[in-house]
Formats: C-alpha cells, structure tokens, sequence
C-alpha cells in the first residue's frame, strides 16, 4: 500500500538541510503488512531512515525497512539532457510573445534550478501484526540539502521624536527545493559547514551556483551533527 506521511516537524540547520518527521496513521491487517513511501526527497542519508510505531504493541513488529536513493550519476546526466533539451526549446521559440510563453519560460526555468535533490527515493516499510490494528507510523530522516537553511536577521527601527531605538529579531528560512513542509512544526539548530556557499546568487552562473548548492557531500553534511551548537525552539 501506497501512503505518504505528511512533515510534522523539521529541525533546520543552519548550514543547510536537517532532521524531518512524518507521521501518518496506518490501518493494519493481521499477517504482513507493507507500506510504500515514494514522495521522500533523494538528498536524504538512508545510514540516518529510521521507523517508528508509536505506542505499538508487542503484536505489532517492523520486520523489515528498505531504502532506496536514484543513481546520482544516471540522474545527472538526465538532467543534463534536459538543460540542454530546455534550451534548445528556446532557441527553436521563434515568438515567446505568444500563449505558450508562459509555460515554456516555467518549463525552462524548472528544468535549470533542477538538482539531484529534487528527484525522489523511497521507503518500504514492512510490518507483521498479530490483530487488526490502527497505528500511527513515524518515519525520520536527515535531509542533505543545503538549498535549504536558515539565518538570523536583525530590524532596528527608529523613533524620530524620542530617539528610542526597537530591536526585533527574525529567522529568515530559504527553500529553493522543489519539496515544500506546511503546516509543520519548524525547529533551527545552529552548527558551521567547514566550507562556504557561494554567494553568487540564482541569477548568476546557474551551473556554478548549483555546484556550490550540493558541494557539502554526505560523509561531510553527517559529520557536522556532532558540530552542532545550539537548537533553537
């Protein structure tokens, strides 16, 4: 059976990526039971896929838990093909004045800000139950995306007549994913990458700002957990 448990919480670093959360309950029958979790981001480190029943009993167990990630290599040089694929349509426009501007500029646009983690992996989760039973199902899993941080912002304002100034503090989060997390309870924790992102920007040289995106590789990205300084409730 096919679910797709929603974010309930994301623990976002600051030097990009993080923990996520989903839950979601989950009827089962007597016998094996297996469930099929496709809409999980391929950036995800499976060392770190974790499953939990909450509050099962012990007629309840998980048998078995598989993990899969697309070729990053295969992927990329798909992608590559539709870059040049997408540029190709816009050479061949001889009009983007006309009614297919708008989606042939989206279709463009998507296809360069597209890295490998936008495609996505999967779980197989697979669960032997004495009784018939309802359960919610928690997976966890560390997200290398550093498309996807957070920084601190500062808002002095001024007051012109009494000379008071008003400090407000703000936590700016950037997602440039194709993967989005409403309604989810959001968590900041705070550690330094031992390299820096460009600060080229999106409208810079795409190839070289995507390459700085995903320049944190995962033995990297998983060594900066224990770097961690501070969570931010």
């Amino acid at each position: 059976m096919k679910i797709n448990p929603q974010p309930i919480k994301f623990i976002i670093f600051s030097g990009g990526g993080g923990l996520v959360f989903r839950r979601q309950s989950v009827k089962l029958t007597p016998g094996i039971n297996t469930f099929e979790i496709d809409e999980v981001p391929a950036a995800f480190d499976p060392k770190t896929a974790t499953v939990e029943l909450i509050d099962a009993p012990e007629s309840v167990e998980i048998v078995q838990l598989d993990v899969k990630r697309p070729d990053k290599t295969i992927m990329n040089q798909f992608m590559t093909r539709e870059k040049t694929a997408a540029t190709n349509i816009i050479n061949a426009a001889a009009d983007l004045r006309g009614q297919s501007r708008d989606k042939i500029i989206q279709i463009v646009e998507s296809t360069h800000y597209r890295a490998y983690e936008d495609v996505v992996g999967s779980f197989t989760v697979i669960i032997n139950s004495k009784t018939a039973y309802n359960i919610d199902l928690e997976i966890r899993y560390f997200l290398e995306d550093a498309r996807i941080k957070w920084e601190p912002s500062v808002h002095i304002a001024l007051d012109q007549a009494t000379g008071e100034a008003t400090l407000e503090g703000f936590i700016l989060v950037m997602n440039n994913s194709d993967f989005t997390y409403p309604q989810c309870e959001l968590q900041f924790a705070e550690f330094e990458l031992a390299q820096a992102v460009s600060d080229a920007g999106y409208l810079a040289d795409l190839e070289e700002e995507q390459s700085a995106q995903n320049m944190v590789p995962q033995s990297q990205m998983v060594r900066n957990l224990k770097r961690m300084k501070t969570l931010l409730m």
